[in-house]
């Protein structure tokens, strides 16, 4: 039988798509305070949240009328019609939130409006108003949500334990304070402070207090516009990376999401630049201008979907590339101590405003917070006399980012890391051509110093080393010629696609035996075969012969190893899909570079430190690994107690 549900019912079964756990209550509280203006936002939280959620804002409070209306179902402030879904400017639309919330809570609701003499207060209880009426208050709205699903068994065992609901809680508020530099955010438990953030409008310093110092000192900037699409934020460079996708952060036009379009975007991005298996770390938004976003995919709205996904995908891809690709760097080595040595390597930190610091010992590290702090959150004005006075208290402003919940430990993992040079190439086109002198000058004033210093040899068989003024310099010999060797395909194969990359032929051509089925694809795709270098002719039933292959500057190449690459790609049929066209020039150089243990010659030694130099990435190899490393004379120094 077919029935209408009373209200009750029906507000229970909304807060089930609406409120999952305490942290769908914040998600909810603290949107709502966002859209009304607040640029102070306070969070408290009793046991998780399940007991006590207390979000008060200094926003523009509701008349009486208003917050009465509030708790109906579909009443909402934020859209007036369908068309509103099209071009929506707030984070809330559904209406459906606060009467949600009070249908499996114990809810008491304080609000007033800027100027007005008094406020007004609203107790519910499972959906039911228990009073109302005029109260003293300070302006903005404060809601308390206790007893979260009291009324509710069924949701409330599916609940985890108060630690658990808490890391949720703080998740999503360092999410919301990302997405709002301008917003002070602050939550509480326990009468400590969680998380604090400045809200002076500066993403960096936000980064800072909430992800730890290493992550934003490692931070580039990124800032690129293909219209109408504007990608802006930062991303980590690949001195840092991390295991998973946790602290990628996404938001389109301000609002946290998940999208696939963008998380492939990214992984294809950060092919050549990190390490198969690692991440970059980034906080990243995506505008788009409204009408071309469907927002209201979800219930709650952490999907959307885009008009042209190809633009979104193309759009972020080049953002990325172009802030790696503007600030390369050479890796600096470090000679790291043992556990009980009582000196430490030597570190420079440059923390963005041209001052630099030099490392302290543990003992000196909460001044060497406060000081970075004070750079990047200025608005907050810590000084020396300020720092030992909050050494005592438990509220002290540093432990906003180092000493918060063991949610936050997780976000500043320690990490020693070098300063790293950046170097700048042409910032108006996506991949500038290395081979132009006006493209890569400031490349080659980086790397410039290898020309002139004194190749000592090579070790192992793998690494070449060299000694230039205080510096000692090792150089991956695969590395480097993997490198050399897929620019060289990606500039004439990929990006030149009218040409084929040169050839050079084989004194003594190379015969390969086949399958039927390798002979029948090599057959179907030789002049595909051919654009990449490849001369290849029958030879015989079973057999093919290479006649030439790919001209390379630096030099020999493993012929075998790089045409079965090519052969697998075109059996997995790889070979014929564009995005996993860069994937195979990487596998085809990694295949015919020089391997480890490969010995050179004096003379191929000098001609792959030469050919390495006006790259456009000249500190990765195509996989991500870093293929020339510096040390200086102090960290020998070190090594040998020289200096202590």
């Amino acid at each position: 039988m077919i029935q209408i549900l009373d209200s009750v019912t029906a507000n229970g079964i909304s807060a089930g798509e609406v409120v999952e756990r305490p942290a769908s209550v914040v998600k909810e509280l603290i949107e709502n305070s966002l859209d009304a203006g607040a640029t102070i936002i306070h969070c408290k939280i009793e046991q998780g949240g399940i007991k006590r959620i207390s979000v008060t804002d200094n926003g523009t409070g509701m008349s009486e009328s208003d917050a009465k209306l509030a708790f109906e179902r579909h009443a909402t402030s934020k859209l007036n019609n369908l068309n509103d879904l099209d071009n929506l400017i707030t984070m809330g639309f559904r209406g459906e939130a606060l009467a949600s919330i009070a249908a499996v809570s114990k809810l008491t609701m304080r609000t007033r409006q800027i100027g007005s003499e008094e406020g007004f207060e609203i107790v519910i209880e499972a959906g039911e108003v228990i009073r109302s009426g005029r109260v003293g208050c300070p302006e903005g709205t404060q809601i308390e949500v206790c007893d979260l699903f009291y009324n509710v068994p069924a949701r409330y065992k599916f609940l985890k334990r108060d630690t658990t609901e808490q890391g949720y809680i703080s998740d999503l508020i360092m999410r919301l304070a990302l997405s709002r530099a301008d917003v002070s955010f602050r939550l509480t438990s326990k009468n400590k402070d969680i998380i604090h953030t400045p809200g002076n409008n500066n993403l960096l310093s936000a980064i800072y207090v909430l992800l730890g110092r290493e992550i934003a000192e490692a931070m580039l900037e990124v800032n690129y516009e293909s219209e109408p699409i504007q990608v802006s934020g930062y991303v980590a460079s690949s001195k840092i990376a991390r295991g998973n996708r946790s602290r990628q952060i996404l938001f389109v036009n301000g609002r946290n999401i998940q999208s696939k379009v963008i998380t492939a975007a990214i992984n294809e991005a950060s092919k050549t630049w990190f390490m198969k298996g690692k991440f970059p770390i980034l906080v990243i938004n995506i505008s788009v201008p409204l009408h071309l976003v469907d927002v209201n995919v979800h219930p709650q709205k952490i999907e959307v979907r885009f008009w042209d996904e190809q633009k979104i995908f193309h759009s972020v891809y080049h953002a990325l590339r172009k802030a790696w690709e503007e600030n390369s760097h050479i890796y600096q080595g470090e000679i790291v101590s043992k556990k009980n040595d009582t000196f430490e390597p030597i570190s420079t930190k440059k923390l963005g405003t041209g001052q630099t610091y030099p490392k302290q010992n543990k003992n000196k590290e909460q001044k060497e917070q406060l000081e970075f702090r004070q750079i990047y959150t200025p608005d907050l004005k810590i000084n020396e006399k300020e720092s030992e006075q909050r050494k005592s208290s438990k509220s002290e402003a540093v432990s906003l980012s180092d000493s918060g919940s063991n949610i936050q430990t997780n976000f500043t993992e320690r990490i020693d890391q070098q300063d790293q040079a950046k170097v700048f190439i042409n910032q108006e086109e996506f991949i500038s051509d290395s081979r132009q002198k006006s493209n890569h000058t400031n490349i080659e004033s980086e790397l410039a110093f290898l020309s002139n210093a004194r190749l000592i040899g090579q070790v192992f068989q793998t690494y070449l080393l060299l000694e230039y003024e205080d510096k000692f310099v090792i150089i991956d010999q695969h590395a480097a010629h993997e490198r050399i060797l897929y620019e060289e395909l990606y500039e004439t194969y990929l990006k030149n696609k009218n040409l084929s990359v040169n050839r050079q032929s084989l004194l003594s051509p190379l015969t390969l035996k086949l399958t039927p089925t390798e002979i029948a694809l090599v057959q179907e795709n030789k002049e595909e075969i051919l654009h990449l270098g490849f001369e290849v002719d029958e030879f015989g039933d079973d057999t093919i012969i290479i006649r030439s292959v790919p001209d390379t500057s630096a030099g020999k190449i493993n012929i075998q190893s790089s045409f079965e690459a090519i052969l697998d790609s075109l059996i997995d049929g790889s070979f014929f899909r564009e995005d996993k066209r860069d994937e195979l020039l990487y596998t085809v150089a990694c295949k015919a570079a020089v391997k480890a243990h490969d010995k050179l010659s004096y003379q191929e030694m000098k001609q792959l430190i030469e050919d390495l130099i006006p790259l456009k990435n000249p500190f990765h190899c195509p996989h991500g690994r870093p293929l020339i490393i510096t040390l200086t004379r102090q960290d020998f120094d070190k090594l040998f107690k020289r200096i202590i």
